[in-house]
């Protein structure tokens, strides 16, 4: 009975209802499209990111007057529960063979038995070298390519993602083929790669380096690229709140629209709000129907503003940040609807209040 009196109602004043829902619709599609936009981009760093949360990188500290790790580091290191992996660095200038010209690029060389380790998706021998995408797109090289170091030719093997791992313009030697370019003798190592197998393990790991390496003298930095991925969602989420709040403020406008035509609506039906009271209608049964009317408009609204959140979200997550939606969009539809709903049912008691507080007689009489 209640529904299809609010129903009717809502129908009386067509427009009005429209126009409140309008406001709901557009909250709610605020809120759960922010939301999927932030959790879409913490999906997509994720994705990017998120294979290199098992490493730990260990620089040698500059400030203290050490510039590279030994043969004698590597091996303190061995005792650890984790994959070490030394590595070379230096920046030289390439010959690009076919292009007839020089790029100048980081160099690295790690042992062909742990660039595996690396997830680089690249194999390496020592007559190849891999490429990072930068300087793949930057200097017009592919696989199959050949570069040029110290006058030897090199074919590119494979052509890996940058990360925090290795920067943009990048190439990856064997360490066998790096000596040869740059001190057949040469021991010192720019920095240490450690792969933790067991992210659990991370903060043990890291803490054990630092009492090997550290212990009389700080030699180096430790950096735990899993907490940097961990501050970097949490900077994320705060940023999605703080958007999803900047939408829940239009919530709240459509909010003070439904009170509003609620308000008007009493003024309006005050006599048949009399002559329902005097045929028995109680307090409770007014206040019911009030916030039916609004339960009704909120949740059409909250539905179809979640579904185009779901609809936007798809296109900017997909087109733009080139991912996928996940369970999180679901989520933040759920808070949108709730949100729009309990706003609308807020917005709505006063005026059923103020309905069912009016006195019989005098509504009867109203003209």
């Amino acid at each position: 009975m209640y529904f299809e009196l609010a129903k009717r109602n809502l129908k009386r004043n067509l427009l009005r209802s429209v126009l409140a829902l309008l406001g709901i619709i557009i909250g709610v599609a605020a809120i759960s499209s922010l939301g999927i936009l932030g959790g879409g981009l913490k999906q997509g760093i994720m994705e990017n990111l998120g294979s290199i949360s098992n490493y730990i990188i260990v620089f040698p500290n500059y400030q203290n007057g050490y510039t590279s790790f030994d043969k004698r580091d590597i091996e303190k290191l061995r005792v650890l529960n984790c994959k070490v992996i030394p590595v070379y660095a230096t920046s030289d200038f390439v010959y690009i063979k076919g292009k007839n010209r020089k790029a100048y690029a980081n160099i690295f060389g790690i042992d062909k038995n742990d660039i595996k380790y690396l997830n680089l998706k690249v194999k390496v021998s020592d007559t190849s070298v891999a490429v990072d995408t930068f300087f793949s797109n930057v200097n017009d090289v592919n696989v199959g390519d050949q570069l040029e170091i110290k006058n030897i030719s090199l074919r590119i093997s494979g052509i890996y993602n940058s990360t925090f791992l290795f920067p943009d313009n990048s190439l990856i030697l064997t360490a066998k083929t790096y000596r040869r370019f740059y001190g057949e003798n040469n021991y010192n190592y720019s920095r240490i790669i450690l792969y933790v197998k067991n992210i659990e393990d991370i903060n043990k790991i890291k803490n054990e380096t630092d009492k090997i390496l550290n212990r009389k003298e700080k030699k180096c930095i430790i950096i735990s690229l899993n907490s940097i991925l961990e501050a970097i969602n949490g900077v994320i989420t705060k940023v999605s709140y703080f958007l999803m709040g900047i939408g829940a403020i239009s919530l709240l406008v459509a909010g003070i629209g439904i009170g509003n035509v609620m308000l008007m609506s009493v003024v309006e039906r005050t006599k048949e709000i009399g002559v329902m009271r005097s045929i028995g209608a109680s307090k409770r049964d007014i206040i019911i129907l009030f916030l039916y009317e609004a339960l009704i408009l909120g949740v059409i609204g909250s539905l179809i503003g979640a579904f185009l959140s779901l609809f936007f979200g798809y296109l900017i997550v997909h087109y733009l940040l080139k991912t996928s939606l996940s369970y999180y969009a679901i989520f933040y539809m759920i808070i949108g609807i709730t949100f729009g709903i309990l706003t609308s049912l807020i917005s709505a008691l006063y005026p059923a209040y103020k309905a069912s507080r009016l006195d019989p007689i005098k509504a009867l009489r109203n003209e």
